[in-house]
């Protein structure tokens, strides 16, 4: 149905072994927050708890920087728990109604457009998550690191003790690395055990996997689904994002990079260069984050398009992610 080609993940990992990162990468990924370290790490985890399908209904400005979906999300809970604390609380989250969330993610942006259609059920998921906090970890959001001894992987390492919370119990743990993700890059947590660390694989990753032929979709009926966007199976959709978080596996072990730095380009880049228009065709970027995060300039090409399959098949470059509804991504 479909296969990893081995040879064009090596292409791949070259690419992104060769971008310099720039020197404020870090920061652009998960922002300094000025607050408490808890209330940091529970703004953190709000946001990875409810990061699935914003598919443009996040977008607005914040310090006059323009930021989209994910990006949006968490500059929004950042701001609050550094406008009050207590707005980030478990004992506040665990009450929050579908008005008040969408009153905090617009609170603190400007010019913010906020159209998630299913915000009370945003605001349950944080329900749920705050009460199990307050059951499992006494409240407290350093209390899953601080059980998780510096590692990730094994019985009491960090992703089991997420997995003690509803919104985190993903199989390919995709919310739980987005949670793992801010604390690494904001440096309130080491990760002892980097080659533990999962990729989030999302729909843009799974994307740009298929369109590069980083992923091959031998299945004729299959490619026409994913070309028209028609709907797939529940289980088409986990064997492709197992294929893609394989693909990433691989790279990093190509590369020896470490996976959240890898992971983050490479979803930068689907989203800036891989969507709608992409870039190897348009010649224009769709979102700028990619170019934020590298200490390179954008040339009008595309990074990959040298051994690019999408680059030469336009059937190949229509090929969206599966389409499905889902709460894990």
């Amino acid at each position: 149905m479909f296969r990893v080609d081995d040879e064009r993940v090596h292409h791949l990992a070259r690419n992104m072994s060769l971008l310099p990162l720039a020197g404020d990468f870090a920061d652009q990924v998960t922002p300094r927050v000025r607050a408490s370290r808890e209330a940091a790490l529970q703004a953190f985890l709000w946001a990875a708890a409810i990061c699935h399908s914003t598919k443009g209904g996040l977008k607005g400005y914040f310090g006059g920087t323009y930021y989209s979906g994910w990006d949006y999300l968490l500059r929004a809970f950042c701001h609050a728990a550094e406008d009050s604390e207590s707005v980030v609380s478990p004992t506040h989250v665990t009450g929050i109604a579908g008005d008040e969330l969408r009153d905090l993610l617009v609170r603190y942006a400007e010019h913010p457009q906020v159209t998630l259609p299913d915000i009370e059920r945003r605001a349950a998921l944080l329900n749920g998550c705050a009460n199990e906090l307050r059951a499992s970890f006494d409240g407290s959001a350093s209390g899953i690191l601080d059980r998780a001894l510096n590692r990730v992987g094994g019985e009491t390492g960090a992703y089991s003790q997420l997995g003690q919370l509803t919104a985190f119990r993903d199989p390919l743990q995709k919310k739980s690395s987005a949670f793992l993700m801010t604390v690494h890059f904001s440096r309130l947590w080491k990760i002892m055990d980097q080659e533990n660390v999962v990729a989030m694989i999302d729909y843009h990753r799974i994307r740009v996997m298929c369109r590069t032929g980083c992923i091959i979709v031998d299945d004729r009926d299959l490619l026409e689904a994913l070309v028209t966007q028609r709907p797939v199976s529940e289980t088409v959709e986990e064997r492709l994002r197992e294929a893609a978080a394989e693909v990433c596996r691989s790279a990093v072990r190509m590369t020896g990079m470490a996976m959240f730095e890898f992971d983050v380009l490479l979803w930068a880049h689907a989203r800036s260069c891989c969507r709608h228009h992409p870039v190897c065709r348009s010649g224009k970027l769709e979102n700028d984050s990619f170019y934020r995060y590298v200490a390179k300039d954008f040339d009008g090409t595309c990074e990959f398009q040298q051994w690019c399959s999408g680059f030469r098949d336009v059937t190949i470059r229509g090929i969206w992610e599966p389409a499905v509804q889902t709460e894990k991504y």
